[in-house]
């Protein structure tokens, strides 16, 4: 995963807040640990990504220009 969000804090009030702080500061530090290792790949004009985000962890990195996105939600039976 690539994109996350700094915003991420233990809910109001958590009784286990430092818990919860470590936890976040684990997880973005293993995050930018595997960074660079991550494959990249660029879409070219027209393509099409889908993605399946039960089984799919993602993100993109920042990109400048502009960008259109748009999002169709196919649920399925399967989708429980």
């Amino acid at each position: 995963m690539v994109r996350r969000t700094d915003g991420a804090v233990p809910l109001h009030r958590d009784p286990d807040t430092d818990r919860v702080r470590a936890m976040l500061t684990r997880f973005d530090e293993t995050v930018h640990a595997l960074e660079p290792t991550l494959p990249r790949f660029r879409l070219a004009e027209g393509d099409i990504l889908v993605l399946d985000n039960y089984r799919c962890r993602h993100g993109r990195d920042a990109h400048t220009g502009e960008r259109t996105v748009r999002i169709l939600t196919l649920r399925t039976a399967d989708a429980r």
